[in-house]
This record gives structure tokens, C-alpha cells and sequence, in this order.
């Protein structure tokens, strides 16, 4: 199912046959350098499907697959989680690309597609980033789409800066 469609990229919900795919982000040190649950086996991607599908059914959003448009070619997952964070439930974006992907906007124009679908379908006012303060390209992706930083807090034992934007 497509969530979205941007200039360049499809944004849809992930699927079993993106299992090999997602080793090209999700099992890549490089690329999981700032993710609070590491880099991902075999066995934890297919979690990771199986959660996709789930947070799909219970919220109506979850991680998304992104395909270029062009090419078909796999670029790497955007999308929204919940969790709470300081005793305050937050909807957060968050995007990994696959390493030969970056670079090229695709994590900028991602994010704009998800924004878009969150205002538009799932009615929300505001979207958070977690990005810790050392993934400067995290920081550049999220000024650029219009957040904000709010401040500095803890999640999952990590130090994150808190951005927010008003849909």
C-alpha cells in the first residue's frame, strides 16, 4: 500500500518481500550508528517487519519502506513511532537511508512526503524528531524541514535533542 508520493520516491508500507532490502540499512553499523536498537540480524529485521505490520494496524502509521521512483531502486524507511518521553506521548519521525543513498535529498524529501501524509491523513498537529546531538546530518534533514529544537532529554538510555514542528 503507498502512503505517499513525492517527486522522486514512493513511500509504501513495508512488506515480508523487503526483508533483503532492509539489511542494506537496518544491518548496517554505519547507517545504525545513531539508533537506539542497534544494528539489526537477519532474525531482528523480520521482527522488525512483523512490528511494521502491527504499528500499521494499531496507529495507522509505522516505518515505511522508500523506493525511488525511477528505478525502483530500494533508498531506505521513513515514518512515525509513538513513545513517551517524559511522561508525555510524542508521535516522532525517523528515516534511515541505505549508505549509497545518501546524499542526493532523498532523507529531506522523505521526511516532506511523511509530514504531508501525517496533516493530511492522520490529522496530527505536531511531529517530533529524537536525534542525538552528534548526527549532524540528522539535524540538517530536520532544520530543513521546518522543526525546531525544543530540548535535551533521555531516550532509551541515550541523550537526544527534541525538535518539534506545527503542521
Amino acid at each position: 500500500m503507498v502512503i505517499v508520493k513525492t517527486k522522486r520516491l514512493c513511500i509504501r508500507q513495508v512488506t515480508n518481500e523487503d526483508a533483503k532490502e532492509l539489511l542494506k540499512v537496518l544491518a548496517d553499523p554505519i547507517v545504525m550508528q545513531y539508533s537506539t536498537v542497534g544494528v539489526h540480524t537477519k532474525e531482528q529485521i523480520d521482527g522488525y517487519i512483523a512490528n511494521c505490520k502491527k504499528q500499521y494496524n494499531i496507529n495507522g502509521y509505522g516505518h515505511w519502506a522508500i523506493y525511488n521512483t525511477e528505478h525502483n531502486e530500494f533508498i531506505g524507511v521513513c515514518g512515525l513511532n509513538k513513545h513517551t518521553i517524559e511522561a508525555e506521548d510524542i508521535v516522532h519521525i525517523n528515516y534511515r537511508l541505505a549508505t549509497g543513498q545518501q546524499g542526493r535529498g532523498y532523507a529531506t524529501e522523505s521526511v516532506a512526503g511523511v509530514l504531508s501524509f501525517a496533516k493530511k491523513h492522520l490529522k496530527l498537529n505536531i511531529v517530533y524528531a529524537l536525534i542525538e546531538p552528534a548526527n549532524a546530518s540528522s539535524v540538517k534533514v530536520i532544520n530543513r524541514a521546518g522543526f525546531k529544537f525544543v530540548k535535551s532529554s533521555v531516550f532509551r538510555g541515550f541523550i537526544v535533542d527534541i525538535y518539534q514542528t506545527n503542521l
